[in-house]
């Protein structure tokens, strides 16, 4: 670590939930459900408010699942349209405020303090300014690393603050369960306890060549974690990986002439997704699941990136009459398009210059 920087890590609670709360000011302190795919109970979890949460909702969980736990939840079905909209009025904040941001996802974002600030001032003031500007609840952490900031932020949400005294990293992380650390899932976590590791501490005093013979190249990144050693670099630009859309259907369905229509509305939604991020891509994939749960994907290069909604369509339509075999109904189809091109528009010039994202 670098101890003359600190860096700080902003995490948006219940992102999803809390944009649409805005919209609808009369559910605030209600069970309320972001949903992504059908409506009805094949539905998936998106994210839930906190009074939601308290009955064990949880993202990824199914719709179905999450009625029977909160039955008088509102559901709502996510608009990630709105949610981008607002991501991005956090990260101009940021950009005011800071050289250098880095959007880690939708809504978490960290930035490097400029020399000689007050990481406890600065934080409470961009969660004030958050909350002030946009009417949003956030976490803020700092810490001497991208690593710790997470970390700590994850140890005070929701609407916590928190900064992790440079030369203390070490005693904060040692009791924290050892699945805080990213990258520890469950089937690592279930390694790691096999071999009596239950804390962040009981990682860090373990000889590292050991680590590394039970879990390889990951059980290196892992120790150092444990340690907390990380200097990667504040990253000034950021790219969303792919944009998609899916959709789960109240029934199985084998209608062309829908599908044709849901990937149509979808390449609208992404075309409008990308003129607002200045964005075109090169890849267009679309998913369709089976009633029993089988998946497949079919997928195309352009030789051009294209951000144009008919275009998308047009391919689109041409890989779902690739890959859907007609005779077994649908149970959900989606659309993703990645390999980003940024275009910057000159001025006084219609035409677009590009570089590879």
């Amino acid at each position: 670590m670098n101890p003359a920087r600190w860096i700080l890590h902003l995490d948006l609670d219940a992102f999803f939930a809390a944009v649409e709360l805005l919209r609808r000011p009369a559910l605030r302190n209600e069970p309320v459900i972001i949903a992504v795919g059908h409506p009805g109970d094949r539905g998936v979890v998106s994210t839930a408010t906190y009074p939601a949460r308290r009955f064990g909702v949880r993202s990824g969980m199914p719709l179905r699942r999450a009625r029977a736990l909160c039955p008088q939840a509102v559901v709502l079905p996510a608009r990630h349209h709105l949610y981008a909209a607002y991501a991005k009025k956090v990260r101009h904040l940021l950009h005011a405020r800071f050289a250098r941001v880095e959007a880690l996802s939708i809504d978490e974002a960290c930035a490097e303090l400029p020399g000689g600030a007050d990481p406890e001032a600065v934080a409470r003031e961009v969660q004030e300014e958050v909350e002030c500007r946009l009417e949003l609840s956030c976490t803020v952490a700092v810490a001497a690393s991208k690593l710790l900031a997470k970390i700590a932020c994850d140890t005070v949400k929701p609407h916590g603050r928190i900064v992790v005294p440079q030369g203390t990293e070490q005693a904060f992380l040692a009791p924290l369960p050892v699945e805080k650390l990213p990258g520890v899932g469950p089937r690592t976590q279930e390694r790691l306890l096999g071999l009596g590791i239950r804390t962040i501490g009981d990682l860090a005093i373990q000889r590292r060549e050991r680590i590394i013979a039970e879990l390889g190249k990951h059980g290196a990144s892992l120790w150092e974690a444990a340690h907390g050693n990380d200097t990667s670099p504040v990253q000034a630009e950021w790219e969303p990986k792919s944009i998609s859309r899916e959709t789960t259907f109240a029934r199985d369905l084998a209608d062309l002439a829908v599908f044709q229509k849901v990937l149509g509305r979808f390449s609208r939604e992404v075309a409008e997704e990308f003129r607002r991020e200045q964005l075109l891509a090169r890849t267009i994939t679309v998913k369709l699941r089976y009633g029993n749960f089988e998946t497949f994907s079919r997928q195309i290069t352009l030789p051009i990136a294209t951000a144009d909604a008919e275009e998308i369509a047009a391919f689109a339509i041409r890989l779902l009459r690739a890959a859907w075999r007609r005779e077994r109904p649908l149970r959900l189809i989606g659309l993703s398009l990645c390999g980003f091109v940024r275009h910057w528009p000159k001025p006084g010039r219609d035409a677009p210059e590009s570089r590879q994202a």
